[in-house]
């Protein structure tokens, strides 16, 4: 009995619906989650695979070829005028997300050193003083009292800040119209930003339900997920970098000086790639139309604000470090070398695959196609950008950890894009409709994965554990001698930041000069207090086990609890201390994130 004509659109996209959750539950192994507290759990992939087929198979029983063709178009027209509104939907929800799960506090070495740096260029003075607490020779007695994120300038008693100044440009900036929170409004607006720029780009060479497929790839893959809930740079310089390119594909100058803009703004924000500024520069230049004079002309306007941009930060790396082609990560040739390669290109992969990227292996070879296949002059820059990026990165300083997949974000936009274009392309060949229908479903499922994966590395949850920055500083601030000299390293930035403390880094006290630094310290009337996770106390107990103060064996003054981390706060000075520690409260009930929002306090 064939179901009545009415029936079969429902069938069918129940069926679809039952085909694409079988996929997401066979990929992850099961999915369970609770709605107002009952719990829901899928652990079968062949029942919904089943029941789906059984529903495609009713929805086209007893129809013909020419009716399922024009089934199909109609439901790809349909998905096509619904795809810009699902696109923009897919970049406002990735804003929410990175808004209310950030951590949006100083804390770290990245965002202390980013948030601090912002405030010092508010103020005036981007470089601080560097107190000496034991006499040493400079820059060791630099190196003692600076936060992470700082660094002994090139004059003496000074200290730094090692990252690039973009970011705290436009911190800085954006504090001055919104108060503190406006210091971390920009990785949520970039993240959005850079959702929608991977439509845009894509809908210029595919239908836009291709198009909604790259987007949700870029905002569902967990790399992108997990740096979009820390203030870093990683998912500004990638929205950047794609605004560039969005606007090198204009013909008129203002799209190109545009595109010149959005690419020395970027290259504030990461000078280490300035070779993908002058890798971009060359392809344009190369696949450019019209006559050479034309294409000249272009790549000169090009080239002003990034100019620009590079004079800025050779201006500032002279200012902090006494030559314009030095910084604060230290000299070039000790970053980047070519012993490297090896060993990041096998863990970049690995990293990829366990992360379920692999759209994006599988788009370094679709973006090799379409430029080789000149289908859009504008795959040449976008293929010159990844070839820098990976190159860049390959030959940078070691890393262990996935997360320093944040550095490739650049490429993520483009290589989403071109794996959605060929696999778009491909497909065509026998179903310009089934093509896009397929792209946009698979994307579902791959989107479905990529949370999947940042649910499994606490993506959304770091925010918690970044509240005990801010909890342990306003406990220092409040507790502490004004005079204090604070020990800490995880906690050295946030420490200065908020709490207004002398910071003493222990990692460059001597294993055998604990006793005689506290001891010097007390001479002079300073008490010296220690701040330490739970994980750095053991290396904090090794590294001064001949020490009396190395052994951390009486009570702390505080303790905050996060789970079953702890962070822990001792009196060096007196180290006698038997009754139980304070408890130190954290804020981690609060979802949103500007009510939880820390402001440094004024300077006793």
């Amino acid at each position: 009995m064939t179901p009545p004509a009415r029936f079969r659109p429902a069938l069918a996209a129940l069926g679809l619906s039952l085909a694409a959750w079988a996929a997401v539950v066979a990929l992850t192994g099961g999915i369970a989650f609770e709605i107002g507290g009952q719990r829901v759990s899928s652990r079968s992939a062949w029942r919904a695979a089943l029941v789906g087929a059984l529903c495609l198979a009713a929805a086209a029983w007893g129809t013909t070829a020419s009716e399922r063709r024009v089934y199909l178009a109609g439901l790809r027209r349909r998905g096509d005028r619904l795809a810009p509104w699902a696109a923009a939907l897919v970049a406002l929800s990735a804003v929410v997300v990175s808004a209310v799960y950030g951590g949006h506090i100083a804390g770290g070495a990245d965002a202390s050193g980013y948030v601090s740096q912002s405030r010092r260029w508010a103020e005036g003075r981007v470089r601080m003083d560097a107190p000496d607490l034991v006499g040493a020779e400079w820059p060791l007695s630099g190196w003692l009292v600076a936060p992470l994120g700082y660094a002994p300038s090139h004059v003496r008693g000074e200290l730094g800040p090692t990252y690039a100044p973009g970011l705290p440009w436009l911190m800085a900036a954006a504090a001055a119209l919104f108060g503190e929170a406006g210091r971390y409004i920009w990785t949520p607006l970039f993240i959005g930003v850079m959702t929608w720029g991977t439509f845009l780009f894509t809908r210029r060479d595919a239908p836009p339900l291709v198009a909604l497929a790259a987007a949700l790839l870029v905002a569902s893959s967990a790399p992108v997920l997990f740096a979009a809930m820390q203030t870093m740079s990683d998912i500004p310089a990638a929205a950047l970098w794609l605004g560039a390119l969005l606007a090198l594909d204009g013909v008129s100058r203002g799209a190109t000086l545009a595109s010149g803009t959005l690419a020395g703004l970027a290259l504030v924000v990461r000078p280490n790639l300035v070779v993908v500024a002058a890798a971009v520069w060359v392809a344009d230049l190369a696949a450019g139309a019209g006559v050479w004079r034309a294409r000249l002309t272009r790549a000169a306007i090009w080239a002003v604000p990034v100019a620009v941009a590079a004079l800025a930060v050779a201006a500032v790396n002279t200012m902090l470090w006494g030559s314009p082609t030095s910084s604060g990560y230290g000299a070039n040739e000790d970053l980047f070398q070519l012993a490297n390669v090896s060993g990041n290109l096998a863990r970049v992969w690995r990293w990829t695959v366990e992360t379920g990227g692999y759209w994006a292996l599988a788009g370094g070879a679709a973006l090799i196609w379409a430029a080789a296949a000149r289908t859009h002059r504008r795959w040449w820059p976008a293929l010159a950008l990844v070839t820098a990026v990976t190159i860049s990165y390959l030959l940078y300083a070691k890393f262990e950890e996935w997360w320093y997949l944040r550095f490739y974000l650049p490429a993520w936009p483009l290589l989403a894009a071109a794996a959605s274009v060929a696999t778009w392309r491909l497909l065509a060949q026998w179903s310009n409709d089934a093509a896009a229908l397929t792209v946009a479903v698979a994307a579902v499922v791959i989107a479905t994965t990529g949370i999947g994966h940042a649910q499994d590395v606490a993506a959304f949850g770091l925010w918690k554990g970044e509240q005990r920055y801010a909890a342990i500083a306003v406990f220092v601030h409040a507790q502490a001698p004004p005079n204090a000299v604070v020990l800490a390293v995880q906690h050295s930035g946030s420490v200065s930041y908020y709490a207004h403390r002398t910071i003493g880094r222990w990692d460059y006290i001597a294993p055998d000069g604990l006793d005689a630094f506290t001891t010097r310290l007390a001479a002079a009337g300073r008490t010296t207090w220690l701040v330490a996770d739970d994980w750095e106390e053991a290396s904090f107990r090794q590294r001064f086990a001949s020490q009396i103060r190395g052994r951390l064996d009486w009570a702390p003054i505080g303790e905050a609890r996060i789970g079953a981390a702890r962070v822990r706060v001792y009196d060096l000075t007196t180290p006698t201390r038997a009754i139980g520690p304070a408890l130190i409260p954290v804020n981690t009930a609060t979802p949103w994130p500007w009510r939880r929002l820390p402001r440094p306090p004024a300077a006793k």
